[in-house]
């Protein structure tokens, strides 16, 4: 073997050692800081104990039974609610119904009105009109029974005098 290549493996043998031992003490550097951390931090707390953790199981049970009747009770009002909201919407429908009938019967109950309106203004007319022939009716009698009686009228004694008894 020559000088150059001991050279060469007595290099690589020596980084070699060197790397394993960087390893080593870094994985020891490691576990001593573990173990002085683990010293120095106590736990403050204890562990939990079973006894309490059943205490909580139990309690959360009781929680959940209680959160079930409640369910239970809120369903049972929303059942309630549903069926007075189902017996308002059929008592709007039947309102709806009764309020479009009486909507007929006002139209139509106008619309009589309208007709005995009209009826009435023509029997207004109609007694103007009466009224009217009857004023001119009563003026014609008038001048008729003055003029009856001013061609009438005695002249001298008695017209008729056979009438009267003695």
């Amino acid at each position: 073997m020559s000088g150059e290549l001991i050279q060469r493996l007595v290099r690589r043998a020596v980084v070699l050692a060197l790397t394993v031992a960087v390893l080593g003490v870094g994985v020891a550097t490691v576990q001593v800081a573990a173990q002085w951390r683990a010293e120095s931090a106590p736990i403050d707390t204890a562990p939990v104990s079973m006894d309490s953790i059943s205490a909580d199981a139990a309690s959360e049970v009781d929680r959940t039974d209680q959160l079930s009747a409640q369910l239970d009770g809120v369903t049972a009002q929303l059942s309630d609610l549903g069926t007075a909201v189902a017996a308002a919407n059929d008592s709007i429908a039947g309102d709806s119904d009764h309020a479009k009938a009486l909507q007929q019967q006002l139209a139509d109950a106008k619309a009589r009105l309208t007709g005995l309106q009209k009826q009435m203004k023509s029997a207004q007319h109609r007694l103007d009109a009466l009224n009217a022939a009857a004023a001119r009716q009563a003026r014609i009698n008038a001048s008729a029974a003055k003029a009856a009686a001013a061609t009438s009228a005695p002249t001298g004694g008695y017209e008729h005098e056979g009438e009267h008894d003695d």
